[in-house]
């Protein structure tokens, strides 16, 4: 899947874990993760944090 040109992918769990797992392929060597209950959440949460890695490139801390 993509979101604002970055790539991610939500994939099922095995058991005994139930739930799905988000990937988000923020460059070459950056990745996040996390694990949701839902598809639908693991989808929000992977697209939450594709704002925030752009957020913060487009308004570095000082």
């Amino acid at each position: 899947m993509e979101y604002k040109p970055i790539q991610f992918e939500v994939i099922p769990m095995t058991n005994p874990s139930q739930g799905w797992k988000w990937i988000v392929f923020l460059d070459s060597i950056r990745t996040r993760t996390g694990v949701r209950l839902t598809r639908a959440d693991a989808v929000l949460d992977a697209e939450f944090t594709i704002d925030k890695a752009l957020e913060s490139r487009r308004c570095p801390e000082q």
